[in-house]
């Protein structure tokens, strides 16, 4: 099977599997990053997606919440589940298999969607505000989010924490090359760039700061366009 047609079958098995699953769904992304999208999209996005080699038979199927208060670099699986940490089904999924909407349906069913109702917005700030009142060298990743809860929720000024990400980020970009450090100096940027919008207009300015970025993130990710099912 090559990697367009492993694609189409993907997108197949989200657009047969969307109206099964509770709530209101969207397909949206392209090829293997197609993803379904629990609507409405706001200040994290709960989604259905595929990984694996375009060119090898198998992979796996994962369910997950990305907060978009913060950074956009790639999915990230702190607050989700792939189908091989599930307690029971297969390990891996064969996109070409017979099989294939059926397992990817049953993992949903069975692990996924308990796995993304577990972390609502809510509990992401809480864990976000626990996380960071640690001691830093105690601190997991939870509180990179809190700046923008604190703008979200109005729980607080953001600047604190963003000063301490961004200088974080400067530090770690400094013992990195390539990519890598061009990824940590832009996140610094985000953090710096979210308080100032504070300093410059306090919540209302630094609100509208991370919808831009939100959105911003959304369509570099083709995450912004809802497909046909």
């Amino acid at each position: 099977m090559s990697s367009a047609d492993k694609a189409r079958r993907w997108r197949q098995i989200l657009s047969e599997l969307r109206p099964e699953l509770p709530g209101e769904w969207s397909v949206r992304g392209g090829g293997l990053g197609t993803v379904l999208v629990r609507e409405p999209v706001d200040w994290t996005v709960a989604w259905i997606g595929y990984a694996g080699s375009p060119t090898r038979p198998e992979g796996w199927v994962s369910a997950a919440v990305q907060p978009l208060v913060m950074p956009f670099t790639s999915w990230i699986m702190t607050y989700g589940i792939r189908m091989d940490e599930a307690g029971s089904g297969p390990r891996t999924v064969d996109l070409a298999s017979d099989a294939a909407a059926d397992q990817t349906r049953r993992f949903v069913l069975d692990a996924g969607l308990e796995k993304i109702d577990s972390w609502p917005a809510d509990r992401l700030a809480q864990v976000a505000e626990r996380d960071y009142a640690q001691e830093p060298r105690r601190r997991r990743t939870h509180w990179h989010q809190l700046p923008g809860w604190r703008v979200v929720t109005g729980a607080a000024s953001p600047v604190e924490p963003a000063t301490q990400l961004a200088d974080l980020c400067h530090e770690r970009a400094r013992g990195t090359s390539g990519k890598g450090a061009r990824q940590l100096t832009e996140q610094a940027g985000f953090y710096e760039r979210l308080a100032q919008a504070w300093h410059e207009g306090e919540r209302d300015a630094a609100l509208r700061f991370l919808a831009e970025e939100r959105d911003r993130a959304l369509t570099a990710q083709k995450l912004d366009t809802v497909l046909a099912a």
